[in-house]
């Protein structure tokens, strides 16, 4: 599986804690090492990028998981 440096970061920083939620400034400031200063946003693209490529079914993720509200979960298998 090809994976980007971005989504290959995000993924390793949601396993290091799985079933624990990280919300969008977190995974910012973990996967963008604090330089990032646009709209928090971006983590939601690269989230559905890497969706698509770890899901079974993108439309209804069950590995990575959103929190409404408070961000981003990978659920253990």
């Amino acid at each position: 599986m090809h994976l980007t440096v971005t989504e290959f970061r995000l993924l390793c920083e949601m396993a290091d804690v799985p079933g624990h939620v990280l919300s969008r400034r977190a995974l910012l400031e973990r996967v963008w090492d604090h330089g990032y200063f646009g709209d928090e946003r971006i983590v939601d693209v690269h989230v559905r990028r890497l969706r698509t490529k770890i899901e079974v079914d993108p439309s209804e993720p069950t590995l990575l998981v959103t929190v409404r509200g408070l961000g981003y979960r990978l659920d253990p298998v």
